[in-house]
């Protein structure tokens, strides 16, 4: 990182990677925590102590630890100047940035009941199987966590379609926003590390994780 963020005149970014740790799970710990309370500004605050101790519920000196920790970690970042959540509506912002989250230029979102909010790429039919297939892949992890997460020790939601080698054919990713659930689609390798991916997040953050 370029700027150390207890820096007090820098305002508080978070990066792909916070979008996507952030994300991929529900479970309640308290980086996920900090980062949602990130995600849930409609600008990057300037950071202070107060803000350290809020978004973290630690006193001051292991506040200021735990957010040096979450650079390190790569998940936030201090800049100059402050960034503003996406403003436009979602219909034009999914269809903006979607198709970049693939190498081939095709991706569904989708809801938990298994509709889905936006498509790049796909045939209409075809992403409505998509989203169907994506909500019967969630019961299936659901019914299963306890032995994928506890016996088996695997953290990762996602599901995919691999070919002999190991590449993904077409994944699903989960996002969990507050008490809501989609699934990012994507065929071919995900593109996560960009800025299209943090302001999906970040959109989607402001409109169903208000609280």
């Amino acid at each position: 990182m370029s700027n150390y963020v207890p820096q007090q005149d820098l305002y508080l970014g978070i990066t792909p990677a916070g979008c996507y740790y952030a994300t991929q799970e529900n479970k309640d710990e308290p980086g996920r925590n900090f980062l949602h309370s990130l995600l849930r500004q409609l600008e990057t605050p300037l950071f202070n102590v107060k803000v350290a101790c809020a978004y973290s519920g630690l006193k001051k000196k292991n506040a200021l630890e735990f957010v040096h920790w979450l650079q390190e970690a790569g998940f936030i970042y201090g800049t100059e100047e402050p960034e503003d959540a996406p403003q436009e509506s979602l219909d034009v912002l999914l269809q903006e940035k979607l198709k970049v989250l693939s190498d081939e230029g095709k991706v569904v979102l989708a809801g938990s009941q298994g509709l889905y909010l936006s498509t790049v790429g796909f045939p209409h039919e075809a992403a409505e199987e998509l989203a169907a297939i994506s909500a019967n892949l969630s019961n299936v992890y659901h019914h299963h966590q306890s032995l994928l997460q506890g016996n088996l020790g695997y953290r990762q939601q996602a599901w995919g379609l691999i070919d002999s080698s190991g590449n993904s054919q077409i994944g699903f990713w989960p996002i969990h926003i507050g008490d809501d659930y989609f699934t990012l689609i994507i065929a071919g390798m995900p593109q996560f590390n960009q800025s299209s991916y943090k302001e999906i997040i970040w959109a989607l953050s402001t409109r169903y994780d208000m609280i």
